[in-house]
């Protein structure tokens, strides 16, 4: 481990953490994180001003460490200023604690970490090493290379005619979104109804701006309470059916939150214990209200959606979108309402795509993904989740495992199902780096 060299793609929360991690684990070895965007540390999901953007989760379980629970509180604590509703603070103000932890991390290894800006295009192997060719910098060789792209890049949708994909009226990427260059949109149409379409609906606020939001079965995020209820300590067990009918039993004497914060915990295990067939069964009838219950609003951002859609602000239908077109008066959709055949039919002045990452890797375009998959090193899961991993994250190819290649995050949600929030990636982030020094020491 004297010498080894650990090259991290992606410096968001996973690549930060697995950075910091491994500076620890391995006192001698070096790391390298490559980051395409402009500031390294805080991703696209904590790099924001914006103060109607809140987290998702409580402040009291946000920290970026799994052994220190406090060390968020305490970091805040000494802060002059900041931000919170309800005990949810703003995305940006944790996107300045994730930096803070970055700058601890160059000042106490300013020779060991090297942060480096450019896309990660290609990985090749180089004898018994790993090379990756990285757009505006130099090649990097490193013994291990580990993969922290969080979430792919939004779905692309069906049914959006050419002309109006290539124009300013339609939007795929909506964290790309500058509110300044559709300010004089109207009637905006949003494909999606989950947190992304809430983070666009309120950063794009206007006096007299409408919103219509279309996902397949229509249904809204739920709420956090404004206090948290009281733990529910109840254990689950079975196939996903079986489980459905023993949280609606839970439901009945205990605040659904707290069901489904212990079930959230057992999730992992419990998927992991399913049959393909059986995890099937649970992503084609049971996710829906899986992500509804799951990924909350805060209380603040869910008084301001019922608001909204009380003035009129924001309509939310069930359906499909059928076909949009840009004419000369605008971008005219159409779309099939659940359970109905025949067609609604509207106007609208600017579309977004609010459908949330992409999860099938073999459709994506991102360019390390697509050479990784080409050369075999990489292959999608069963279930088109992610990537093939094993027990500890390393990548699982077309010829089987391939040494010395990690992901984290996202990318291995079809191994782990519940590998989004920062209350499990903190976990993995630590566990990944314990087993990549293991690898490279033996």
């Amino acid at each position: 481990m004297t010498q080894a060299h650990i090259a991290i793609v992606g410096a968001g929360f996973s690549g930060l953490l697995s950075a910091i991690h491994l500076l620890r684990l391995a006192p001698r070895a070096r790391v390298s994180l490559i980051e395409r965007r402009p500031v390294f540390g805080v991703g696209a999901a904590y790099d924001t001003g914006n103060p109607t953007h809140l987290l998702n989760v409580r402040l009291d379980n946000m920290s970026a460490f799994p052994d220190r629970p406090s060390h968020l509180a305490d970091w805040l604590a000494d802060q002059p200023r900041w931000e919170a509703q309800d005990g949810f603070i703003t995305r940006g103000t944790y996107g300045r604690y994730l930096r803070a932890l970055l700058e601890d991390a160059v000042r106490e290894a300013p020779d060991r970490l090297a942060l480096v800006p450019g896309e990660a295009r290609a990985i090749r192997r180089a004898g018994d090493r790993w090379r990756l060719e990285i757009e505006g910098a130099s090649p990097l060789d490193a013994d291990a290379v580990i993969l922290a792209l969080g979430n792919l890049e939004p779905a692309a949708l069906s049914g959006v005619d050419p002309a109006l994909r290539a124009s300013g009226a339609y939007v795929e990427n909506p964290w790309s979104l500058d509110p300044a260059r559709v300010e004089a949109a109207r009637d905006v149409l949003l494909i999606g109804a989950g947190l992304t379409m809430v983070d666009c609906a309120l950063a794009l606020r206007r006096p007299s701006r409408r919103f219509t939001a279309l996902s397949r079965h229509g249904l809204l995020p739920r709420a956090h309470a404004s206090a948290a209820p009281a733990p529910f300590t109840g254990d689950f067990e079975g196939d996903p059916a079986t489980i459905l009918a023993q949280v609606r039993a839970a439901t009945r004497d205990h605040d659904w939150r707290a069901v489904f914060d212990r079930l959230r915990h057992q999730a992992r295990p419990l998927w992991r214990g399913w049959t393909p067939a059986q995890r099937g069964r649970f992503l084609r009838h049971l996710r829906p209200l899986w992500d509804v219950h799951r990924h909350r609003l805060s209380p603040g951002a869910a008084r301001q959606v019922d608001g909204m859609i009380a003035s009129g602000e924001l309509a939310v239908q069930a359906g499909k979108l059928a076909s949009a077109a840009l004419q000369a008066d605008g971008v005219h959709a159409a779309w099939r309402p659940r359970g109905r055949r025949r067609a609604i039919r509207g106007r609208f002045d600017l579309v977004i795509n609010c459908t949330g990452p992409l999860g099938e890797i073999g459709r994506s375009a991102e360019r390390l993904v697509a050479d990784l998959l080409a050369q075999g090193l990489a292959a999608p899961d069963p279930l088109g989740l992610g990537a093939r991993v094993d027990d500890i994250g390393g990548l699982i190819g077309r010829q089987g495992p391939t040494p010395g290649l990690y992901a984290i995050g996202p990318l291995t949600r079809g191994a782990y199902w519940e590998i989004t929030a920062v209350p499990d990636l903190r976990g993995q982030a630590q566990d990944l780096a314990a087993a990549v020094v293991r690898d490279l020491a033996a």
